[in-house]
C-alpha cells in the first residue's frame, strides 16, 4: 500500500512529539541553591513546563498591552515560544546561577539537540531553525519586535517561576541580582530600544509598566536589585 504524503508528515510529527514528550522530565535549574528544595520534592519547572509558562503569559500579557500586541504577529510570538527551548529537551541547560558565580559556558550544545529533534519534522524544519537561531542572537543584535518581546517574556516567566518555587533567596541577592542586570535589566532595554525606533509611545509606556512592576515584585521577595541602568 502506498503511503501519502501527509501519513508520511504525520509520522515524522508523531516522532518529533515522542522525543519532545522527554521534556517534561527534565528540569531546569539544576545545581541552583535557591532551587534545591524544589528539585527535591520535584515541584521545579521542567522544560515543557516552561514553554507552557511563557506561552500562558504571553496571552495574558497581549490583553494588558494592546499596543504592544497590535504591533508584533502574535501567532508568531506563540510560536517562537513554544519552540525556543528544544535544544534543552536532552539535557536541560545550564544555570544562570552557574554561569555568574562559576564563569562556566553552556554545558552543550542546544543547537546540535535543537537539529536532533527537528529532524523527523517535515520542510518546515527550516522555519523552526531559522526562529531558533533568530532567539539565540545576542540581544544587541536583535532587530525583529516577535524575538524581542518573545526573549522578554522568556525571562519575564523564568523570574516569576523563581521568586515562586525558590527558597532563602535574600541569601544570594548578589548572584541573583547578576543574574538579573545581564538578562531582565538588558532584555528590557533593548525591546525599549526597539520600540523607540518605531517611535511606539503606548507600546514603550506599556512596557515600562509591566517592567516596573516586576521588579517590584523581585525587591518585595527580599532581594537585593539594583535598577538603577533599567530605562524605565
Amino acid at each position: 500500500m502506498v503511503r501519502t504524503k501527509t501519513e508520511k508528515t504525520l509520522d515524522g510529527i508523531y516522532k518529533f512529539l515522542s522525543e519532545s514528550y522527554r521534556g517534561n522530565w527534565v528540569y531546569r535549574w539544576q545545581n541552583t541553591p535557591y532551587l534545591k528544595d524544589a528539585l527535591k520534592k520535584r515541584k521545579a519547572e521542567s522544560v515543557v513546563g516552561h514553554v507552557w509558562g511563557t506561552m500562558e503569559f504571553w496571552f495574558h500579557l497581549r490583553r494588558v498591552c494592546p499596543s504592544l500586541n497590535s504591533l508584533v504577529n502574535p501567532i508568531e510570538v506563540y510560536e517562537i515560544l513554544l519552540n525556543h527551548d528544544l535544544g534543552e529537551t536532552y539535557a536541560g541547560d545550564l544555570p544562570l546561577y552557574i554561569r555568574v558565580t562559576q564563569k562556566k559556558d553552556n554545558a552543550h550544545n542546544e543547537r546540535k539537540s535543537f537539529l536532533k529533534i527537528i529532524r523527523n519534522t517535515p520542510k518546515y524544519r527550516k522555519e523552526l531553525l531559522a526562529n531558533f537561531d533568530e532567539f539565540e542572537k545576542e540581544i544587541g543584535k536583535i532587530n525583529k519586535l516577535e524575538v524581542a518581546v518573545a526573549k522578554w517574556i522568556d525571562n519575564l516567566q523564568g523570574n516569576h517561576c523563581v521568586l515562586t518555587f525558590g527558597t532563602n533567596l535574600p541569601k544570594y541577592s548578589d548572584a541573583i541580582n547578576k543574574i538579573l542586570q545581564i538578562r531582565f535589566i538588558v532584555y528590557t532595554n533593548r525591546l525599549l530600544e526597539i520600540l523607540e525606533k518605531n517611535k511606539a509611545t503606548k507600546a514603550i509606556r506599556e512596557v515600562k509598566q509591566v517592567a516596573k512592576h516586576h521588579a517590584n515584585i523581585i525587591k518585595k521577595a527580599g532581594i537585593n536589585f539594583d535598577t538603577s541602568g533599567l530605562k524605565c
